[in-house]
């Protein structure tokens, strides 16, 4: 018993270990985030992010700052950087079980489960460990969800405290997004509240907009001096593009409302394939419990589902109350009851065949380069897993042995991945030249823009690469500045024209090309003339 509520940390750790030490950090997101974390450092600017020399408006500071605290215990190296966020995501799994524990009382020696509901999530368990802001976000959420239920046991001024510091705090680690987490179970509180405790919801609205106004105080106690710093442009973006101009920026790159729909099976697995678990749902009662879960996720999926612009890691902080809920469907149910595990099973021999099948298709474009550069083998991974669930009999809460294959099964596939992922995503030995190339004296332009805030981190770059918004633009510029370097990211086909003697090599699904300036104009209107030749 000791070893089952104590070994998912032997689970975690593993995969968190699989995770830093294959996979090399993934562009863009990652490689962005610790950019910024870099240049901050490098120029004892922590008041301004900032990325390739210019103000970065597009996130709060705040897992920046974890970033360089670690920093300043262990010195600038990638784990500590890398381990920052997935640090969140295990304070997240704790006081989910705090919070669970706080729910039903009368289940606390059952609430050593939810840490393998995590686990056993593989949406969670990849994106955990993965350096994003999710996971600020999902602690600082659920530090308000406890806030609010514990109101109504203790009915306490301090409980408003703390849901202010948790808004404050959710502002500095993403923004105004938070609200969309916290702020509907807060509003709908006489729905899922028992009855009589709550002495006035005249004065429970009154305490909530004085703790999101303190809240918003906490995060202006950064915005106000950080946009002074900034400059009008910066101060802007951070003041108005955080909202009005993110949500006017997110519709016009619009996915349509149904997209997470469409994802939730998958986002869900082995979940969603656990009928057993389901099917528990119509026996559970409308108690205050389940009220509150479904507070939090029905308009928190309602909102996403609105905004336009959509990203499937934005559901992340969803995960925790839909474990609660799951938690409580199993418990309901009887422990004698025994159920194979067959539809994740399938899923799994599913994913095998895939495997096994999609390095012999004709694939172009994205990350479909990674499979045609996997070893044969890869796909008897999830076909073992499969044959193993397919097997084996799980008692009415599945997680233990559904948590163990899964997370064994990314275990191993991190491993089996590292060569493709090292060899499609390491971005060190291009950052080494383009440090070497800054220390000589030499500019480096790059194309696309995009790209320009990549390698900051990877190489410890010291001065800003020089974006550049087209082929054209970029081959002007090298015919001025000859002497200097160019980095390309472009098509294989156009790399056939760009390349030098050991210039290139794959990145991302095409060629990363590291060139001097010099030639640059010859080989760009020989890859016009081409086009020209073959358009006739």
């Amino acid at each position: 018993m000791r070893l089952s509520r104590y070994g998912w940390l032997f689970l975690w750790f593993g995969l968190l270990a699989a995770a830093l030490l294959c996979r090399p950090p993934l562009p863009v997101d990652e490689t962005r985030y610790l950019s910024v974390a870099w240049e901050m450092w490098q120029q004892h600017q922590f008041l301004v992010p900032h990325v390739n020399g210019q103000p970065y408006s597009h996130k709060p500071p705040l897992l920046f700052w974890m970033i360089q605290a670690g920093w300043k215990v262990f010195g600038v190296n990638v784990w500590s950087a890398r381990l920052t966020a997935p640090l969140f995501g295990l304070f997240t799994i704790l006081l989910t079980m705090r919070l669970a524990r706080m729910l039903w009382p009368m289940r606390q020696g059952s609430t050593w489960l939810m840490p393998y509901l995590f686990l056993a999530t593989l949406f969670w368990s990849f994106y955990a460990t993965l350096t994003m802001f999710e996971m600020l976000v999902s602690l600082f959420a659920l530090i308000a969800w406890m806030a609010l239920w514990s109101w109504q046991r203790h009915s306490s001024l301090s409980t408003w405290f703390l849901f202010a510091l948790a808004t404050g705090f959710g502002f500095l680690s993403k923004g105004p997004v938070i609200l969309v987490y916290i702020l509907p179970p807060a509003l709908l509180a006489p729905w899922w509240m028992e009855k009589g405790r709550c002495d006035s919801w005249s004065r429970w609205y009154a305490r909530l907009t004085a703790a999101l106004a303190a809240g918003i105080i906490i995060a202006l106690i950064w915005v106000i001096p950080a946009a002074y710093a900034g400059g009008r442009e910066y101060g802007r973006a951070i003041l108005l593009g955080q909202t009005v101009g993110r949500m006017r920026h997110s519709f016009a790159h619009a996915r349509p409302w149904y997209w997470y729909l469409l994802f939730m099976p998958l986002l869900l697995f082995p979940w969603s394939l656990c009928p057993r678990a389901w099917r528990a749902m119509q026996a559970i009662t409308r108690v205050p419990q389940t009220r509150f879960c479904l507070c939090i996720l029905g308009p928190g999926l309602v909102l996403f589902s609105i905004i336009s612009g959509k990203q499937v890691h934005y559901l992340l902080p969803l995960i925790p109350p839909f474990l609660l809920l799951l938690f409580q469907n199993m418990t309901e149910m009887l422990p004698e009851r025994r159920a194979r595990i067959r539809l994740p099973a399938a899923a799994m021999l599913l994913f095998s065949l895939a495997l096994f099948v999609t390095p012999h298709l004709s694939l172009h474009g994205g990350d479909s380069e990674l499979l045609h550069l996997l070893p044969a083998w890869t796909g008897l991974i999830p076909l073992i897993t499969g044959v193993v669930l397919l097997a084996g009999q799980a008692t009415i809460q599945p997680v233990i042995p559904l948590a163990v294959t899964l997370n064994t099964m990314l275990i191993i596939l991190h491993i089996a991945f590292a060569p493709v992922l090292s060899l499609m995503y390491d971005q060190s030995p291009t950052a080494a030249r383009i440090q070497a190339a800054q220390q000589v004296g030499q500019q480096v332009a790059v194309y696309p823009a995009s790209l320009a805030d990549q390698f900051q981190f990877a190489g410890r770059l010291t001065k800003p690469l020089l974006p550049q918004m087209s082929l054209k633009a970029v081959t002007l510029w090298a015919s001025e500045h000859r002497n200097s370097q160019v980095l390309l990211l472009i098509k294989h086909s156009q790399a056939a024209f760009f390349k030098c003697p050991g210039t290139g090599h794959n990145f991302a699904g095409r060629s990363l090309v590291f060139r001097p300036a010099a030639g640059m104009a010859a080989d760009f209107s020989r890859w016009r003339e081409s086009i020209s030749t073959g358009s006739r």
